[in-house]
């Protein structure tokens, strides 16, 4: 079995350093909560990015023949300093056909059976919700939607979301009788760090093979311009994909925010979630009656599912609060509020220096095509717009609009 083992710690924010892990202890299958200092466990997303044990091809063990070479073990006695942690999400949506013989709900899909579909992906459920259209879970690494016949799965790091894919594909079969996909939507922003990633993530081109040894007919974008902030697109569609209900979708992915607004997520600041919702507005972005459920991770960060009360509408929101890489996200199909106001206020308490749009909507979606049209002559306080694109797709249109703040602009 080959093996790398790496634990660092972020010196600024960690102020007790890690034990001295042995090798043996770890090869021989002891808990990394054992040997990990425990300030750090609760915030999942680190167990997994640090300290978690990844499979590597530079080495191999066998009984006790260790290569010494092949482990960057740190008794950080004197931190590791070029802690990172990538707050850019993977996102993928899959639609599958309610008109299949036969087919019931993907919320069939027994609850030990996505646990162990995550664990593909690296990541974990901390809690979920539901109401009478959907089950949300928030996940060690960001979240996850499940309705009747769509599925939506974010994650966040270093994880492996589309080596899922195949899993989900599966488990809709066998618990569902659904076996045909009539669209998938993969989307992400660009990395900080790419070279970080897991295969196939280090890079567009390999997820989009990936993707299509799933699916054909798919297409291809990349949105921006291609060597700066930009963002990718995969999508495959169907003819029975035809919306015949109202739908859209609005993601904001922002990036560079002020440390006034970085602090609030940390349980230095706020005692909990709620505290921590309430202390930086974000319940003032969210509808009357909405179900919550959220974390305030140790050391930092925070996220947010909403369920919006009977209906398959989500808002969900994903804050990594370090000040070298800092990275809030917000997404939501919600038609309770005034999108286009919702929209505003959210860059309001955030104050990112720079931030991505994105809002797809179908024909039947006033509140959609209201906010495409706004983005054309949108005006932000302090920011300009740089890139502002319109894309149409088989049973959408897109519009992507991209900003930053002028005093940092050159």
């Amino acid at each position: 079995m080959s093996r790398r083992f790496i634990a660092c710690a972020y010196k600024k924010r960690y102020n007790k350093c890690l034990s001295k892990i042995s090798l043996h202890q770890v090869l021989q299958g002891h808990e990394t909560k054992s040997v990990l200092n425990t300030s750090l466990l609760s915030r999942g997303r680190f167990i997994f990015e640090n300290f978690m044990i990844e499979s590597m091809s530079t080495s191999t063990l066998s009984g006790d023949s260790i290569d010494e070479n092949a482990f960057a073990i740190e008794d950080v006695s004197g931190a590791i300093e070029d802690y990172f942690f990538e707050g850019a999400e993977k996102l993928l949506e899959i639609w599958f056909d309610k008109k299949q013989a036969g087919a019931t709900s993907l919320r069939n899909i027994p609850y030990s059976e996505l646990v162990a579909m995550l664990d593909i992906a690296h990541c974990h459920i901390l809690h979920s919700k539901s109401n009478e259209c959907m089950d949300s879970y928030v996940l060690s690494e960001s979240s996850m939607f499940v309705s009747d016949f769509r599925i939506v799965l974010k994650t966040c790091g270093t994880t492996r979301l589309l080596h899922t894919l195949r899993r989900i594909l599966h488990l809709a079969k066998i618990y569902c009788n659904m076996d045909n996909v009539i669209s998938v939507f993969y989307s992400r922003k660009n990395f900080m760090h790419p070279e970080r990633q897991p295969y196939p993530h280090s890079s567009f081109e390999t997820e989009v093979d990936y993707l299509e040894e799933h699916f054909t007919g798919g297409s291809a974008y990349c949105i921006g311009p291609q060597r700066q902030d930009c963002w990718f697109l995969y999508t495959m569609v169907t003819p029975r994909a035809a919306f015949t209900f109202p739908e859209h979708t609005l993601e904001i992915l922002m990036n560079g925010l002020p440390d006034d607004v970085l602090n609030v997520f940390s349980p230095s600041v706020s005692k909990d979630g709620n505290d921590c919702r309430m202390k930086s507005a974000i319940n003032t972005v969210l509808p009357p009656g909405i179900i919550v459920h959220e974390e305030l991770f140790s050391p930092c960060g925070y996220s947010l599912n909403g369920l919006i009360p009977h209906s398959d509408h989500y808002i969900t929101i994903h804050v990594t609060p370090e000040p070298n890489f800092s990275y809030v996200s917000f997404e939501t199909n919600q038609n309770a509020l005034n999108l286009n106001e919702q929209m505003l206020k959210v860059l309001e308490i955030f104050r990112p220096n720079k931030f991505l749009l994105t809002i797809f909507t179908n024909e039947l979606s006033n509140e959609g095509k209201e906010v495409q049209k706004n983005l054309w002559d949108l005006k932000i306080c302090g920011c300009r717009r740089t890139n502002l694109q319109f894309l149409e797709l088989p049973t959408e249109t897109l519009v992507y609009a991209q900003f930053e703040r002028m005093e940092n602009m050159k």
